[in-house]
């Protein structure tokens, strides 16, 4: 026992420890860093996609087939976007899904609504950990 204070005690064994140390924490530090990056770019590769998405739904196109592609990328949501992106998704799908009775400017201002959610979670530049959504909350909705 006294020979491990003597060697925890010693000055040499901090000189080898704490750089060690500090490698340490400065890899877990750099790799924690590539990993929220990697995450934000894949995030704002799938916000694109909804986006260029959302042009099936403007009056002159009103295109099925994008239509589909943006309610597929509304279900993969549930995957990266927080709670509030995903609950403005919903409200701009039921201003525009078909029998929908709203009004063309209460459709653009929840489509404006949608654009400002995805802004505002990219300008955050964080990773989703928490939610307060649950299986009940999820949508199925369907391209007409």
């Amino acid at each position: 026992m006294c020979a491990l204070i003597d060697i925890v005690s010693s000055a040499d064994f901090w000189k080898i420890v704490l750089p060690a140390l500090a490698a340490v924490i400065a890899w877990l530090s750099n790799e924690r860093s590539k990993l929220i990056w990697e995450q934000y770019k894949r995030k704002e590769e799938n916000y694109k996609e909804l986006l260029r998405c959302l042009k099936g739904f403007y009056v002159g196109t009103q295109d099925k087939e994008l239509k589909g592609q943006f309610i597929h990328q509304v279900n993969l949501l549930w995957l990266y976007a927080p709670d509030d992106v995903i609950e403005t998704t919903y409200q701009f799908l039921e201003k525009v899904k078909t029998g929908a009775n709203s009004a063309d400017n209460a459709k653009e201002l929840a489509c404006g609504a949608l654009v400002e959610a995805i802004r505002k979670d990219l300008l955050k530049r964080r990773i989703v950990n928490k939610t307060t959504l649950n299986a009940s909350d999820f949508r199925n909705f369907t391209s007409t």
